[in-house]
Formats: C-alpha cells, sequence, structure tokens
C-alpha cells in the first residue's frame, strides 16, 4: 500500500497525487526519476501555499526563490523543517541535472515529502491525521515512465481548496518528526555541500571506494588506549589514495576545535601512504583547510578531485626563478619591477599582493606578464579576469589576446556561446556573483588559480566579497587610486601595511619619466548663472515672463546655483562652455580641428542639453562631431570604440561612462562642467588625458600636454587637504537602508515610554517579527557564498529570543553581518521603497529628539510628491486619497507631527507612489542670457614676484629643449663651452651669480639644473636598461638602483662616498645586497656623476 493513500479521494489533487505516487514508485528502482517527481510535488505545494499568503504568483519566481520568500518563512516557524524542503529542492536539482542520486537519498527525500505533505492535507482540513511513513511497504519498480521537472500552474478547485484553508495569518506549528533532528539535518547539508563539488558520499562506513568520499574511515596511530580514530569524511582519488579528510564539529563550537584531530588524522595516513593528504576543518559554518603550502585559510566550499590532485602536486612547485620578462608585453623597467616585486611576494608563501599603478602606466599589461611568468613556472593555469564594467572586460580581453594568442579564451559577460573550460575567463563581478550564488554553481571553487581584480577598491569588496570568499585563488588587485587614497580596508584585504601596497608607481613619477603627459594648465572657468544661480531681479522683462511661467512658483525669487543642470537646465551656460572649448581647446590638423574631448555632465538630461546646442551652434561639423555616451545608450560600448577611431567623432559628453578605465591616447581637451565631490574619481578622470599618443598633431608631431577646462571649482576644492580624504560610509542600496531604518526604530520602540503608547507598542510588535522573518529568508539562501560567510549571525539573529531586547551591540552586529545581504523580497516599486525611506526617516527623528529638526528636506520632499500626485486626480486611486495627499501636502499637518500620524500617513499613501514616474521627474527648461566671468587665479600677477630658484624653474620648463639642458638630462658628457652658456643663463639672465649663492650652495651649476630638471628616463633606459630589463638585478636591488636615480633627481649628484654615508643608503649592507654585482652598482654611479664634471 502506498504512503501517500491519504492523498486518494481528493480530485482537485490528481496532480499532486500523480507527483508522489511517483516519487515512491522509482525511488529503489530510478531514484533520479524519484527525485525530479518529489521536487514537482513541493513545488505544487509551495505554489500553492504562496498563493493563498500572497494572493499572487510570480511569474518567474524560483522553487528557491519561493521556499525563502517572506510569505513561506512566516508560515513555516521551523528552521528544521524548512531544510528539510530545501533537501528535496536540491535532490531533485542534482537529479535533473544527471547527478548520480542514491536510493538512501532519495529515500529521505520521499519521507520529509510525505510529512510535509501531510501536515498540509492537515491544516487544509481534508484529513484529520495521516499513516506514518513506512519504508518497507515500498517495493522496487520495473515499469518504465519518463518523469521531468514541471511547470506547475495555479488553478481550478485547488486554488480554492488553499485560499480558503491557508488564511494569511495561519502558519504551520507541528512537532517534526524524531528522525528530523538538527545534528541529521547538518550532516545532510554537509553531504550536500561534498556532492555540489561533484563528491558522492559512501552509505557504508569504512569502506574506500575510489572517486568517493568515505564516512567514517578508521585509522591507526592515534594517541589514546585503543590507538584508533575514525575520521568523518575521507575523499578518495581515482587511484584509491586519500585526497583529503573532512573532520566536522558540532555547530555550537569553533572548528579550531578540530584542527589538531584532523592533524593527527594526518599523521595516521602519512604513515601509511607516504604523504599527509589535504586537511579540512568544519563546524559547518566555517571550512578551513591545511594544504601542506600556505598557513591555514577559510573556504566557502570543497574542492573537487581534479583541483585537490592538483594541489597535491603543488606541493612540489619549486620558487618563481626564471623572471624573464617578454619585451613585447612589458618594455618599461617600472613594469618590470612590479612584476619582480608580485613573484617574490608570491615566493614567501603570500597569496594576495596590490599593485597601485597611474591610470595609463599598463596595468593590463603588467597582469599579462605575471601570467605569463607564472605559468612558465606552473604556478597557475586558469586566471579570471574581473572588471565592473562590460567595456573593460571587452578592453582586457583583447589586450590578452593579442599578447596570449595561444591560450583559450572566454568573454563571460559576452554575447554568444561560451567556453566554460577556458583558461582565460573575462567576466564583470554581477555576471561572476550570478555564477556561484545558486544552486548549479557554474565554477567550482577552485576553478581558478589566480583572479585579477581591476581597480580593487572598497566598494568592489563591499558588494562583490563573495566571490573572492568562494574562489580559492591567488588574487592580485590592480588599483590606479593614488596610494595614500587607498583605504585600509584594502590593504588589509590585500595583506599590505597601510599605504605600502607591493608595488606602487604615481602619476607624477609617470609623468616625470615620460611615460605619461602632464596637462598644461587647467583653465578655470565661469558663469554668472553657475556662480551665483539664477536672480529674477537681475533678468529682462523678457526673461522675468519666463520666470514666472516656470520657475516663480516653485523657487520664488532665486534659483540657487545647486538647482542648475539638476532641475533647472539653461541652453546659454551650455552655449558659453562650448564656445569657449572650440575657441581655446587643443587643436589638431594645424589648428583647424577641435582635438578629441570628453565633457564630464551631471546627467542625462545635461548631455542632451550639451549635444543639442553644440549641433546648433556648429551644425557645418556634422552629427557625428558630438554624441552621448552614457547608460541610456543601447550600445555605448560600441560608440566608446567609434569614439577612439572614428575622426569625424570629435567631442563625447559623458555622464560616467567615460570617467574611468577608457583608454583613448588621442584625448587632448577634458571639460569638467560638473563637480566631482571623490579625489580618487577626479584622478582618475585626470588619467583620461595623461596617455601618450604619437603623431597626434600631425607626423612627428606628439601629444606632450593637453588641457583641462574646470567649470564647477573642482581644483579649488581638491586644493583643500580635507577634501581629499576619503571617509564616509560607501553607498547601500535602498532595502538596506529601509531595513537599518526599521531596525533603529525598533530600538527606540523597546523603551519604556514608547511601549507605554498602545499604538507604538502594536507597531512594535508587528515590526519585530517582520524583521526576524526578513533574517530568516536571507538565512534560507544558503546557496549565496555571502550568506555562508554570515551564517553564524544568522543562526544566531534567526532564534526568536535574541530579539527580547536588541542592544547597540545587537543592532551593530545585524546591520554589520546581516543587513547588507538583505534582498528585496517583495519586489516593491522604487518609488514605494524610496518613500518608505523619507517617510520612517522622519519616525525616527521624530522618536530620537520628539522633533523633525533632521528631516527638514525629507518633508519638503514629501511635501513635493503630494503635490505633484494631486495634478494626476484623474486617476481613481489618487483622488480616493486625495484628502490624505492635501494633508501631506500642508504646512499644518507638519506642524506638531507624531510617530503615529506619520505611520497612518505613510500606510494610507504608499501605493500611490506607483504612479510616479523617472519621464515625469519635474525638471525645467531656460535660455537666461549667461555670460563668462573671471575666475580668481593663483598667477603671478602683473609683477614678477617669483623668487630666483622660482624664475629659474620657470625658464628650463620653457627651455626643454635647449641642448645644454637635454646634454644635463641624458646624462651626455658636459664641455666648457656648455658650462660658459650656464652661467650666461643663470647669472646674467635670470639673475645674478650673488642670488644664485644664495638660492644653493651646489657650486657645480649642471648639478644644480639637473637637480631641478631630474633625469631622461629613456636615458636611463638606454645607459642602464640591461640591468634592469634583462633581470640581472632581482627586485631588491633594482629598488636600490631607483633609489639612487631618485637621489640624483632631488640632489643634482651622487658619488661613491654617498652610498656609505648618506641617507638612505648608509643603512644597507652594499655587500650583502649586491655581492659579485657591486661593479655594477659602481658603474651606474659613476656614469651619473662623471657626466657633470667639466675639466678646468
Amino acid at each position: 500500500m502506498s504512503n501517500f493513500m491519504f492523498l486518494k479521494g481528493f480530485p482537485e489533487f490528481a496532480e499532486l497525487t500523480e507527483y508522489c505516487e511517483d516519487a515512491e514508485t522509482f525511488v529503489l528502482s530510478k531514484p533520479i526519476l524519484s527525485a525530479i517527481s518529489a521536487r514537482n510535488a513541493l513545488e505544487f505545494v509551495i505554489k500553492y501555499i504562496y498563493k493563498a499568503k500572497a494572493g499572487y504568483l510570480p511569474s518567474h519566481a524560483s522553487l528557491f526563490e519561493l521556499i525563502d520568500s517572506y510569505e513561506i518563512s512566516n508560515f513555516i516557524n521551523d528552521q528544521v523543517i524548512k531544510d528539510s524542503l530545501h533537501y528535496i529542492r536540491i535532490l531533485g536539482n542534482n537529479a535533473a541535472h544527471n547527478n548520480k542520486i542514491k536510493s538512501s537519498e532519495a529515500l529521505l527525500g520521499l519521507e520529509n515529502l510525505h510529512f510535509f505533505v501531510g501536515e498540509i492535507l492537515i491544516l487544509l482540513g481534508k484529513i484529520t491525521d495521516y499513516p506514518t511513513f513506512d519504508k518497507n511497504s515500498i517495493g522496487r519498480s520495473t515499469s518504465e515512465k519518463p518523469v521531468e521537472v514541471k511547470k506547475v500552474e495555479v488553478k481550478g478547485e485547488a486554488e480554492k481548496v488553499f485560499a480558503e484553508g491557508i488564511k494569511k495569518d495561519k502558519t504551520l506549528s507541528v512537532e517534526r518528526p524524531a528522525y528530523m533532528s538538527e545534528a541529521n539535518t547538518r550532516k545532510l547539508l554537509i553531504d550536500l555541500y561534498l556532492k555540489e563539488a561533484g563528491w558522492d558520499v559512501c552509505e557504508q562506513e569504512d569502506v574506500c571506494v575510489p572517486g568517493k568520499a568515505g564516512i567514517e574511515i578508521k585509522v591507526l596511530g592515534m594517541p589514546n588506549e585503543t590507538g584508533e580514530g575514525f575520521c568523518d569524511y575521507v575523499l578518495y582519488g581515482r587511484d584509491g589514495l586519500p585526497l583529503a579528510i573532512v573532520e566536522a564539529k558540532k555547530t555550537s563550537v569553533s572548528p579550531e576545535k578540530g584542527r589538531h584531530q584532523v592533524e593527527l588524522y594526518g599523521k595516521c595516513m602519512q604513515a601509511k601512504y607516504g604523504y599527509v593528504p589535504v586537511l579540512y576543518y568544519t563546524n559547518g559554518y566555517s571550512i578551513k583547510i591545511i594544504d601542506g603550502i600556505y598557513p591555514d585559510r577559510e573556504l566557502m566550499a570543497y574542492h573537487t578531485l581534479v583541483e585537490l590532485e592538483l594541489l597535491l602536486q603543488r606541493r612540489k612547485r619549486g620558487k618563481i626563478t626564471d623572471l624573464r620578462i617578454r619585451d613585447e608585453i612589458t618594455n618599461r623597467p617600472y613594469q618590470k619591477m612590479a612584476i619582480t616585486s608580485i613573484c617574490e611576494h608570491f615566493n614567501a608563501n603570500n597569496r594576495r599582493g596590490l599593485l597601485v599603478m597611474a591610470t595609463g602606466t599598463g596595468k593590463t599589461r603588467v597582469a599579462i606578464s605575471l601570467v605569463d611568468v607564472l605559468t612558465r613556472h606552473n604556478w597557475i593555469k586558469n586566471v579570471l579576469f574581473l572588471a565592473d564594467r562590460t567595456s573593460l572586460v571587452k578592453q582586457a580581453k583583447k589586450n590578452f589576446v593579442k599578447l596570449m594568442p595561444d591560450m583559450t579564451v572566454c568573454e563571460l559577460s559576452g554575447s554568444g556561446e561560451k567556453d566554460l573550460n577556458a583558461r582565460l575567463m573575462f567576466s564583470t563581478y554581477q555576471t561572476m556573483i550570478n555564477c556561484i550564488d545558486g544552486d548549479d554553481k557554474t565554477f567550482s571553487t577552485g576553478r581558478f588559480d589566480l583572479i585579477i581584480i581591476d581597480e580593487a577598491h572598497r566598494s568592489i569588496f563591499k558588494k562583490y566579497s563573495s566571490i573572492f570568499a568562494y574562489y580559492d585563488s591567488l588574487l592580485i588587485g590592480l588599483t590606479a587610486t593614488p596610494r595614500d587614497q587607498v583605504d585600509a580596508n584594502t590593504y588589509k584585504i590585500f595583506g599590505c601595511e597601510s599605504g605600502i601596497p607591493n608595488f606602487s608607481y604615481d602619476l607624477n613619477e609617470a609623468v616625470h619619466d615620460g611615460y605619461l603627459v602632464p596637462y598644461r594648465e587647467t583653465l578655470e572657468r565661469s558663469t554668472t548663472i553657475l556662480e551665483r544661480g539664477i536672480l529674477y531681479s537681475e533678468l529682462s522683462e523678457e526673461e522675468k515672463e519666463e520666470y514666472e511661467e516656470k520657475l516663480f512658483d516653485e523657487y520664488g525669487e532665486e534659483v540657487g546655483s545647486s538647482s542648475i543642470f539638476r532641475a533647472v537646465y539653461n541652453k546659454s551656460t551650455c552655449n558659453r562652455v562650448l564656445e569657449v572649448l572650440m575657441k581655446e581647446g587643443l587643436k589638431i590638423e594645424n589648428g583647424d580641428k577641435l582635438g578629441k574631448t570628453i565633457i564630464f555632465a551631471y546627467n542625462h538630461k545635461h548631455a542632451q542639453m550639451i549635444v543639442e546646442c553644440f549641433h546648433n551652434l556648429y551644425p557645418s561639423k556634422g552629427h557625428d562631431f558630438c554624441r552621448l555616451i552614457d547608460n541610456y545608450e543601447t550600445y555605448a560600448d560600441d560608440l566608446i570604440v567609434k569614439f577612439e577611431t572614428d575622426p569625424d567623432f570629435q567631442i563625447a559628453v559623458s555622464v560616467d561612462m567615460l570617467d574611468t578605465g577608457i583608454d583613448v591616447p588621442a584625448v587632448l581637451n577634458l571639460v569638467f562642467f560638473k563637480p566631482v565631490k571623490s579625489y580618487i574619481k577626479f584622478m582618475q578622470m585626470i588619467g583620461r588625458g595623461t596617455r601618450l599618443c604619437p603623431d597626434v598633431f600631425g607626423p612627428g608631431k606628439d601629444k606632450t600636454e593637453f588641457l583641462i577646462f574646470d567649470w564647477c571649482h573642482n581644483f579649488k576644492f581638491f586644493s583643500i587637504p580635507e577634501n581629499r580624504q576619503q571617509g564616509g560610509k560607501a553607498a547601500i542600496s535602498v532595502t538596506q537602508r529601509l531595513f537599518e531604518l526599521r531596525l533603529d526604530i525598533l530600538q527606540e520602540l523597546q523603551r519604556f515610554e514608547q511601549q507605554a503608547i498602545p499604538f507604538n507598542k502594536d507597531f512594535y510588535d508587528k515590526l519585530k517579527p517582520m524583521l526576524i522573518e526578513t533574517i530568516r529568508a536571507v538565512r534560507n539562501n544558503s546557496s549565496r557564498i555571502s550568506v555562508r560567510q554570515a551564517m553564524a549571525y544568522l543562526d544566531k539573529y534567526a532564534d526568536e529570543s535574541v530579539w527580547q531586547c536588541i542592544s547597540p551591540v545587537n543592532a551593530k552586529e545585524i546591520k554589520l553581518h546581516i543587513a547588507p545581504l538583505v534582498e528585496d523580497a517583495e519586489k516593491d516599486n522604487p518609488y514605494t521603497k524610496a518613500f518608505d525611506c523619507k517617510m520612517l526617516f522622519i519616525e525616527l527623528d521624530i522618536l530620537l529628539s520628539g522633533g523633525i529638526a533632521r528631516s527638514k528636506r525629507d518633508i519638503a520632499a514629501i511635501r513635493l510628491i503630494a503635490k505633484f500626485l494631486l495634478t494626476k486626480a484623474t486617476i481613481p486611486q489618487i483622488m480616493e486619497k486625495a484628502q490624505r495627499l492635501k494633508e501631506a501636502e500642508s504646512e499644518r499637518f507638519w506642524a506638531e507631527p507624531s510617530f503615529e500620524k506619520v505611520e497612518k500617513l505613510r500606510m494610507d499613501i504608499r501605493d500611490l507612489m506607483k504612479f510616479l514616474d523617472d519621464s515625469e521627474s519635474i525638471t525645467y527648461l531656460t535660455d537666461f542670457k549667461d555670460e563668462e566671468i573671471e575666475v580668481e587665479s593663483s598667477g603671478a600677477g602683473l609683477f614678477d614676484i617669483r623668487t630666483y630658484r622660482e624664475k629659474v624653474i620657470d625658464y628650463l620648463a620653457e627651455h626643454s629643449d635647449n641642448p645644454v639642458i637635454s646634454k644635463i638630462k641624458n646624462l651626455e658628457q658636459l664641455v666648457p663651452s656648455d658650462l660658459e652658456e650656464l652661467e650666461d643663463i643663470l647669472w646674467n639672465e635670470l639673475g645674478t651669480k650673488n642670488d644664485y649663492i644664495k638660492t644653493t650652495k651646489t657650486e657645480n651649476l649642471a648639478v644644480f639644473i639637473r637637480s631641478l630638471v631630474g633625469l631622461s628616463q629613456q636615458a636611463i633606459n638606454e645607459k642602464f636598461g640591461e640591468y634592469l630589463n634583462e633581470t640581472v638585478l632581482n627586485a631588491q636591488q633594482q629598488e636600490f638602483v631607483k633609489m639612487i636615480i631618485s637621489y640624483v633627481n632631488e640632489n643634482g649628484d651622487i658619488e661613491t662616498e654617498d652610498l656609505l654615508n648618506t641617507s638612505p643608503f648608509d643603512d644597507q649592507d652594499l655587500l650583502e645586497l649586491f655581492g659579485e654585482k657591486l661593479k655594477i652598482l659602481s658603474h651606474i654611479v659613476n656614469t651619473m656623476h662623471q657626466v657633470v664634471q667639466v675639466a678646468a
């Protein structure tokens, strides 16, 4: 007799009955079919429950999302029961993907299904009891039937039965069966994690099966009375030899409690097999590994069989010793030093490294050379390159393909077929998150040997940290952020001391060495309207009419400058900016054509206006001369390529897309037509102009500089040191903000005085379970790697007893570890969420201070929203709530608001926010006359008040092509006539000999000049390149030579005695550092010294 006989006699459940009976029929003979049928049955029940609870069914929601939804989580209040349902789901997924399913696993899934379906029918009032599950009644069927994952549709009589039987406030409160204990469920989930990595777990204890995970494997040689021990799991290779041991401890204890135990098991295995397998120790929350190469580290998943074989093989790899670097990939000394530094860092058993290199200095090429060197030494095979935009991913892929053509490549975030076995994988962060945050993970934890992160900074690690937690790989971070602006947490992530990356090469160094170009000057400009806004009193009579019609009701007699190009868009201002650019910008083709230019705009509407104004002012230039590039463009990445290659496309108006990471060397003009508040971003934007570009002005006329037009006082803003500090919190999602606001409100409502107010206490009683269920929903999403990382905190705060009184420390833990994981379960309209944020902040302000001092801006926004919605009174829902909207708009309502009044208003009108629309945001197009105005300059003024030293520096800057100056920079030997020319310049043209003596103690004029102009990087490469380019010197020796060059650049000269008596050289043991290569050092020092000595 079937275990599901209790379903018979209910025709509305015929489909469910068929699924359950198939699951039982095939459980012993065809467990894969059984698991799929059980999953179908589970989906049937879950979908009908969800529809009954929510009133609708999401069209594309997966079974995973439905089980983890607020509705189902609130309905099933026992986490172990929910885990048992996830077991059915995961087992069905594994079966659908042709993974091997054991009869015992399918049988457990069937038993879980039997319990759940039986309890649901009791809840629906269809039965009063159901028989205990009887394994012995199940026969081995020989029948054949195609079983597939079905798409369950909610319809008919069954929908009516569920709707009537499961009310919105009803929950499943049942006693779980004895077999369904927390310990058993935890072990089952560990088994599933192993299965996720491709391991089939044996049923019989102490049995070695090649290629499988054995359980309770006996070892001899333990330090106890019997000398025996039993490994929880041993993962065996295809040859039957042990690859790894897993020691599992209770969730209530630290995983470290199993560390020594698994080490002892490893020694027992070593005595038998001659080596220690890879060792894992876990408490279910945390998995840690001892691989025999590196210190213990935490993992989020287990390795596959192939990956474990590779881990054991790598114990025999040697150091990275062959540091020959291919010139066709990287041929600059600083690039070679960066590569050498990382390789030596890896040799010292470090797994992560950080390179800080200015925009345009070839970070991607350095990464390619690193891959080349590490591959040559068999340190790596598979590489993942991550960037935050598809255009940057494509750009990196293009460079790798060009320079490493023999390696297979896949652009994961691109279109078309994907080679998931490719050795070089390129992806955006979001695409990679989607690959690992689901039931069917695209890649295993050890799939990549090296991950390269383009532009590594705090926001990347905050948002996508689960990628780096999941993959067990070497990690290289590349960033152009100045090293003093890289936050301490980023340094910590890469194992570096704050402010000390593995290698750095900044913008000033690159410009000085001739690898980047500087900006000639900053043309700081402004207009009357950008500076002061729009003043009604200063307008012409005609303009006043326009102002009264469009702006007076909203702004009164003055539109502040902060509203310009955010709400008020003025054509005349755009015209002035464009006219100055076309007149003063750097030009090509003998001055007839404006050079490539990027205009950084406020927003999409501002950018549109700039393009329209340009076409109106200069129609003869054609449609392609000035174009908009932002994320509103469907093929924006293609436009970026066109901007680089098309000679007709000269002005790109950008909203964020060209701020960072794009390489267009021919850019000659940058126009800052928006304020920038991030110094890091500001420097990256300037970096769009720093790249070298040969022949940009014509044959043999290379790019040597570029121009910056600053219309929004950015340089003035960042001239204040405090404005360059990158403090404050990183941006958080609206969903996270809502969760944190509700948590803060809950804390305030715990107070005695608030609990004494009936409305506030009632609100508290509803809010608390809502927050708990939100956390439980996150906790149930254990396939997300970020959730596994926070599981200890999720378990803690999923327990209702912890919420009796939330302390400040509790709240901090929740915000730090759980809030970033919260997702929008209700899928609210974004305007509704934004509205809730503003209203809840006002409520919190009232609870904290008894007033609304902190939330005045939010109140102003709410009043404006209400006013706007009242203009749509033809919509029935708005007309119905018109009186409430009038209250929200009125000053009277906000004169004495209370928590209760504001909350009731929020609930009454929040559903109306769906009638707001982006396309209807309130903006004003104007054309008030605007004029360029003088901006205070830091120049010398009418009189020359420069010091003698400043005069010399200015002269050298203007006469860099002077033959004698060139000889000094290029390490060419000086002759007496050169000295005479220097005396004429320094003692006659720029001042007197007495002026010179007062300025410097350096008697040698050439040395003084060299201390100001420095050495040419090209000359250094030619004179000393054989030492720096062919890695004759190691990284430490190269660094010492670089110190010598820096010393000469600063002081003008160096002698051998300086190496012994002068800082920073005198604390080095040169013989120990250079050994037999001391002659090379002596040659370098003597060369630099002798060329500036002129014989008498």
